[in-house]
This record gives C-alpha cells, structure tokens and sequence, in this order.
C-alpha cells in the first residue's frame, strides 16, 4: 500500500456524521481485491468502487442498469443521454463495461496531484452525476426504490446483529438522516416484517 491509498482509506473512514463534505463523512470500506474497495455510506445515494492502479486513483459508481439485453433502439437512446451528460459534466465520465454492458460513472484521478480537496469534488461530482443519470434516463422511482431497499437491508442486518430500537432510530436519523417520525415508522413496518414487536 502505497502513501495516495492509505491517504485516501484515511480520508474515507475518519469522518464524523453531519460533516459538510461528502468526503468527510464515516464510509464504510470493504476490501475486495487487491488495491480495490467498496465503500458505502447510507446518506450518499451511491455504492463506491474505489481502485489504485500504477498512476491514478479511479473513482467508479457501478449501477444496477445493462445495456447487453436491450434493443438496439433502446442501447441507442441510453448512449446518446449518457453522451450528452459527459459533455456536460465537469471530471466525470459514463462508461459502459463488461459483457452485459453495465453502465458506470467514472473518474480518474492522478496520483501525483491528488489531495483531499479534489477527492471530495470528485466524490461530489459523482453523486450529482447519479441524479443526472437518474434524471435522463427516467428511472426516478427505480432509483428511489433501489435507496430504500439498500437502507432497509443496513437495518435487518443491524436487527440480526443485536442492535436495540434505540441504537436502530439513531442509525436511521444520524447516518441515514431521517426525522425521529419517519425513523419510527419505517423501523416499526421493518421489525413488524421480520414478525418483532418495537421494544417497550
């Protein structure tokens, strides 16, 4: 591990929720290759493939959206919105990889010139890249859904893991930043799911 990649782990895991910048934020990390990690926050609408090569850091949104089972007019359409969102979108670039063409946000950063300030307007660019891929594509509920989903699957596995009432509404308010109303809610509709009662 060189000095960029344990800078850039440092920035990702030592924040503070409620920061003002994306970067200095507590993400979680998971290294799942060499020189590769995902990291994940509940507040940011995205899960973050982070890998460091020779030379560069690269920044990759992964999504849930395939282009190798559409129709040519569909593939079509979904290339001409993607291209005239990276005309438009400073430092970011959609890409598609793979066999079954998934579609990515992309950015790469140079090594040399990297510092924490350019990280998190990267960071930032990426989040804004997502609404506007959202935006363009259409997929506005899917994509909402697709949040509420991964919020849900944070909360069971805290469930499963012992976590009190408490400890789940402070979860749901501090790092997914809801109110104590919704926190409430949606923690009772999860736990009634699951067949629990909400503690006393």
């Amino acid at each position: 591990m060189d000095a960029v990649e344990a800078n850039v782990l440092q920035w990702l895991t030592s924040g503070e929720e409620g920061a003002a910048d994306i970067v200095d934020l507590p993400w979680s990390v998971e290294e799942i290759d060499m020189g590769v990690y995902m990291a994940e926050h509940p507040s940011v609408p995205m899960k973050l493939m982070v890998k460091f090569t020779e030379g560069f850091v690269h920044l990759i949104v992964p999504t849930t959206i395939y282009t190798g089972a559409m129709t040519e007019e569909e593939k079509l359409a979904i290339y001409q919105a993607l291209l005239e969102l990276n005309e438009v979108i400073y430092m970011m670039k959609f890409t598609i990889a793979g066999p079954e063409g998934q579609i990515r946000l992309r950015i790469d950063l140079d090594k040399e010139t990297l510092g924490k300030e350019e990280f998190n307007d990267a960071l930032t660019t990426l989040v804004i890249g997502v609404f506007a891929g959202v935006s363009a594509l259409g997929i506005e509920k899917e994509f909402l859904d697709k949040i509420m989903a991964r919020i849900v699957e944070m909360l069971v596995d805290r469930i499963e893991k012992g976590a009190s009432d408490e400890e789940l509404t402070e979860f749901l308010k501090e790092r997914v930043g809801m109110d104590e109303i919704s926190a409430k809610v949606l923690l009772d509709a999860v736990l009634a799911s699951l067949g629990m009662e909400p503690e006393e």
